[in-house]
């Protein structure tokens, strides 16, 4: 059945608010995406980390094969020191993982998983409206108007904020939740402690490919993989003081920040100054990598994902991750409450709201701790991180203990899944703890 009375507005086509499309495609619930750049789809993106526990969701909605079509397959991980490029551990955790649950990392960049999710939405042609710069969204008794800079006007039951750490949505919601006799001008609740260059290099060094190599303890922290001879990365360092808001910067300040780290290791044999050198500048990016943790998750018939509610930086790989599991559960909630409510009121809608919210923040919170810490851990310099990072971490990390067994029972198995679906999947050592058809 058509639930044609309820209809949902979707902020944002990043990978995030076209899953939350696909979720409610397979819940025949109708939808609009507003996305504000020109285009869906670009040729630029990080490196981004699919769990096997979301590669899980991918493969229920059919993209399992389009996705292992364009990932990077890596056997093992190696952490190196920052300081003179030597291997402190190497790890098969990607491996294990595979066993334990059936399914593979797939490291894809973020412009392919885009890519794939954009191609195989069923409606995209009429479903997704580009250069649509969401500007105000008016709230109803039954209804929300969403007001773009153009002037056209989407009306909606709901509207889901997806539209990332800088969410035009939040924005606009937390100045409705306010008491207007108290509202004052506020400020953004992402604070940005960390920045770092994306791009991609050819592999004239020689690392090994399916390997992902992540160094630490050099005064910042670099990741990068090898694959069909390129070699994309990622850098992250301390900003000199925390700041707030969008930044942009220039190709001389890239040039410094750069220059920073040239004597930093890479990987074995490796310096950044070696890869930079040989890296394609028209395409690397320098960013900042924002960090907050919001409270408010939804107002009356608003109701936020993803990074605009909960982010951290790149460093731990479970960004997308997060996004699309909280994606998965709020899917599950909708469908559920129109099951049986075609027009679902305020009230009914603040309900499902909450129980996402509560299905949910407990292990995005703990996502963003870890990230938090994490990311302060690899880029402090000091004789200490060296001598934890060299001695103590290959016993005590969970990557490692009972061959990855704590991370695949505390994180993976209990993924999401879209209750609705009709879905076997695949399955490893581990049991999953939620399956299509029954109570998630």
């Amino acid at each position: 059945m058509t639930m044609t009375k309820f209809r949902v507005v979707i902020v944002g086509a990043g990978p995030v608010g076209l899953y939350m499309a696909h979720s409610l495609a397979a819940a025949s619930i109708p939808f609009v995406i507003l996305e504000q750049q020109p285009s869906v789809v670009n040729y630029f993106g990080a490196m981004v980390f699919t769990w096997p526990h979301t590669v899980r969701l991918l493969d229920q909605i059919g993209l399992f094969e389009p996705a292992k079509q364009v990932s990077v397959s890596i056997k093992a991980k190696k952490r190196v020191f920052g300081g003179d490029g030597s291997v402190l551990t190497t790890s098969s955790f990607w491996e294990r993982m595979h066993e334990n649950h059936g399914y593979p990392f797939l490291p894809i960049l973020r412009s392919d998983i885009v890519k794939i999710l954009y191609e195989h939405l069923p409606g995209k042609e009429t479903n997704i409206k580009t250069n649509a710069e969401v500007v105000d969204i008016g709230i109803y008794a039954d209804e929300v108007h969403v007001h773009l800079k153009d002037g056209t006007v989407h009306k909606g039951s709901i509207v889901i904020g997806a539209d990332g750490v800088h969410s035009k949505t939040r924005s606009i919601m937390e100045k409705l939740a306010r008491d207007p006799s108290r509202a004052t001008p506020g400020e953004s609740p992402m604070i940005s402690s960390f920045y770092g260059i994306v791009g991609r290099a050819p592999n004239d060094f020689g690392l090994e490919e399916g390997v992902f190599f992540e160094s630490r303890g050099g005064e910042a922290a670099i990741q990068c993989t090898v694959a069909n001879g390129v070699l994309n990365y990622a850098t992250l360092k301390p900003l000199p003081e925390p700041v707030r808001g969008r930044r942009k910067y220039t190709r001389q300040e890239m040039e410094e920040y750069a220059t920073s780290l040239s004597d930093v290791w890479v990987g074995p044999r490796v310096k950044f100054s070696d890869l930079w050198a040989r890296t394609d500048k028209p395409l690397a990016r320098m960013l900042n990598q924002e960090e907050g943790f919001i409270d408010r998750w939804s107002y009356d018939r608003i109701v936020l994902l993803g990074d605009s509610v909960h982010k951290t930086t790149s460093i731990n790989g479970l960004g997308l991750t997060c996004g699309l599991h909280s994606a998965a559960a709020l899917a599950n909630e909708l469908q559920s409450l129109l099951r049986s409510n075609e027009d679902a009121s305020v009230g009914l809608l603040d309900r499902a709201f909450a129980r996402y919210k509560e299905s949910r923040r407990g292990e995005a919170r703990q996502i963003w701790t870890r990230g938090f810490t994490m990311i302060r851990e690899v880029t402090r310099k000091s004789w200490a991180n060296w001598f934890w990072d060299s001695y103590i971490l290959p016993w005590i990390d969970a990557e490692a203990i009972g061959k990855g067994l704590l991370v695949s029972l505390m994180v993976i198995r209990t993924g999401q899944v879209l209750s609705y679906v009709p879905f076997e999947g695949k399955h490893g050592i581990v049991r999953w703890l939620r399956r299509a058809g029954a109570e998630s």
